[in-house]
């Protein structure tokens, strides 16, 4: 929601966008009837239903006190936003208590890791594995051996927070990746409140990125259209730099390695999606705001202007025809939640045609 008086979005803990624009709706004016609601946020009445059922299911939401008389119909019932203090201790114990069974799960799978694949890759002939000495030297073939990349970028990442200056040396390079129709495919862990990655990653995901997470991943890697790997020459001291390794029989082992974690790794949550047909740069900017950022914080995340948010915000006001940040935010809250709606639908549908 894009107003100083943030209300924490809902998504992220897997309630779904309808429900999450209804939370913000009522803790923001007050107890609602279904009624009011549909009518507010041009949603259909049974879908702000469904939307309170499931909010009522996370103890979001609770039937407002109601007075005496007719009893109210199912439309007019008066619902209230329980407070957000309350909600996200509830969501926090059961995103807890489900991510302790999917970890317990996970440690009883048997996982290769690099030692077994690669051993000591200075066994290989130097044709098939060379060192990368220091930071400086694997950044710079990074970027090389990216640049002449045509079908499939991989990335396993096992550090939990980036740098804001070795984004900046690697930014230009992958979004180059994307521009030219690349398939990039990256394996991360949940990011730890030093992680100045945020802006970045969600500007990469609006423009095609493919993102997964997992509590742990076995360790570096990064390959580049399935013929060239690199791993860590010693993963307990990055500035030692990286193996590069063309062997094919290693490289597809690691690329086996890869691809087992990444089945088992599950897209993350995000707070709000807005809608599709906004571009790259602009999606990245509201989700940013609904998350609380300032206009400086996003524009240092982001390495732009905050003249350049300004403007996008005003020319997202003029599109939309609403006055202030706060309007604008319901108003793509509900585009979104249709827009959420529909694709549901659809794929509903597609799945009825091919199982009758």
């Amino acid at each position: 929601m894009l107003h100083a008086q943030i209300v924490p979005a809902l998504t992220k803990w897997g309630v779904s966008p309808q429900a999450d624009l209804v939370y913000r709706t009522l803790l923001t004016f007050g107890p609602w009837s279904v009624t009011h609601l549909s009518r507010s946020l041009d949603m259909r009445a049974r879908l702000v239903r469904t939307a309170l059922d499931e909010l009522t299911e996370v103890g979001a939401a609770v039937p407002a006190h109601e007075t005496l008389g007719t009893p109210p119909t199912e439309n007019d019932r008066v619902w209230a936003g329980r407070a957000p203090a309350q909600v996200l201790a509830l969501l926090r114990d059961r995103h807890h208590r489900a991510a302790l069974a999917r970890h317990q799960a996970r440690n009883r799978q048997a996982r290769m890791t690099y030692p077994d694949i690669v051993g000591d890759p200075g066994r290989l002939s130097p044709t098939s594995a060379r060192p990368l000495h220091g930071l400086a030297r694997t950044v710079e073939r990074l970027i090389e051996l990216t640049a002449a990349e045509r079908h499939e970028h991989i990335a396993m990442n096992p550090e939990p927070a980036f740098s804001a200056a070795s984004l900046k040396a690697v930014a230009p390079a992958e979004r180059r990746l994307l521009d030219r129709g690349v398939t990039v495919l990256s394996l991360g862990v949940p990011a730890s409140a030093e992680d100045e990655s945020e802006g970045h990653d969600e500007e990469l995901r609006f423009n095609g990125l493919n993102y997964r997470e997992l509590s742990e991943v076995p360790g570096k890697l990064i390959m580049f259209d399935r013929t060239t790997a690199l791993v860590p020459r010693d993963p307990s001291d990055r500035t030692r730099g990286m193996w590069e390794i063309t062997a094919p029989d290693v490289v597809a082992e690691l690329l086996a390695l890869f691809l087992r974690q990444w089945d088992r790794a599950t897209e993350p949550g995000r707070d709000w999606t807005p809608p599709m047909r906004l571009g790259a740069r602009e999606r990245t900017i509201l989700v940013l705001l609904a998350r609380g950022h300032t206009d400086a914080a996003i524009a240092k995340k982001l390495d732009i202007s905050q003249r350049t948010i300004a403007y996008t915000m005003a020319t997202l006001m003029d599109e939309y025809d609403v006055t202030n940040r706060f309007q604008l935010g319901l108003r793509l809250g509900a585009e979104a939640a249709r827009q959420a709606s529909t694709a549901k639908a659809t794929t509903h549908e597609i799945d009825e045609e091919q199982h009758p």
